[in-house]
């Protein structure tokens, strides 16, 4: 099984990968094509070399400072990059959470400033100690800390961080090396500059991010069961088609309800759960 929430956070994944690689190559091409033209130009403006360019106005440099504005460029947005990521995060556990709750009332609501995802770890009464590597356990520290020293300057979570560096960065470095499939390759649980990225970290935070949630996935969908994911998917199912019964029948509602399963969830109904659970 896997939730509706899990591919749409692996697209939003995919999509903040391929939107920098566009970045990336395109700056790597106009360095390329361009080459010749800063060296022989190095004290002109853009708005002169490039005066057919409608945004030159914006970006007014002179040539030889090229390639150190596009460094602070990249930087800005490897850092907006970063807590886009942590966002949609916070996103997908806070939405996954809520479906939860339609399944059982029981669950308390989630606070806006409840730290994610412990407290829905907590609230689903998911066992981080046996169910997760500890080093899994401090990556999802390591993510949220970071995030907080690039958003607030200053922090709380500057100490901490540099703690959970100083104590289990080696640790984490050795674990995730092992676990990637590439291994890290930019990325550095040691590395004390927490605001500065490079291009080859963002890849290895997104490939962690899709280790951690598929896995994470799993277990909350686990823990609350096939059987009340089922009679969810059922009532949905029957809220938005029940006009239309009539007119496919029988057999056809309930093929496309066991294929509604299989789209949504990806969950294939056993012959025995169908008896159960059929629409009509």
């Amino acid at each position: 099984m896997r939730s509706p929430e899990l591919n749409k956070f692996y697209e939003q994944l995919s999509e903040l990968n391929n939107h920098f690689s566009h970045y990336i190559f395109v700056w790597e091409q106009f360095h390329i094509d361009n080459k010749i033209t800063i060296a022989e130009n190095k004290t002109e403006l853009t708005t002169s070399i490039y005066s057919e360019n409608k945004n030159a106005r914006q970006f007014r440099v002179k040539l030889e400072n090229l390639e150190s504005t596009n460094l602070e460029t990249n930087s800005f947005i490897l850092r907006s990059l970063y807590v886009l990521a942590y966002s949609q995060f916070e996103i997908y556990m806070r939405e996954l959470y809520e479906f939860c709750r339609k399944m059982d009332q029981s669950l308390p609501n989630l606070k806006i400033k409840e730290r994610i995802p412990d407290t829905i770890f907590e609230h689903l009464e998911i066992d981080t100690a046996t169910e997760f590597e500890q080093q899994e356990i401090l990556t999802f520290d390591y993510l949220r800390l970071r995030r907080n020293r690039i958003v607030h300057s200053g922090d709380k979570s500057a100490g901490d961080l540099a703690d959970l560096k100083r104590q289990k960065g080696n640790s984490l470095n050795r674990f995730w090396n092992g676990v990637l499939k590439k291994g890290l390759i930019g990325l550095d649980f040691q590395s004390e500059n927490v605001t500065h990225f490079e291009k080859r970290e963002i890849f290895d935070v997104i490939n962690i991010y899709r280790k951690l949630i598929k896995k994470t996935d799993q277990l909350i969908l686990q823990k609350i069961g096939r059987k009340k994911i089922i009679e969810r998917l059922k009532k949905e199912f029957i809220e938005t088609n029940e006009s239309l019964f009539k007119g496919w029948g029988e057999k056809r509602t309930n093929k496309k309800f066991v294929n509604y399963c299989r789209m949504e969830f990806d969950l294939i109904l056993k012959i025995e759960e169908f008896n159960k659970i059929k629409v009509i």
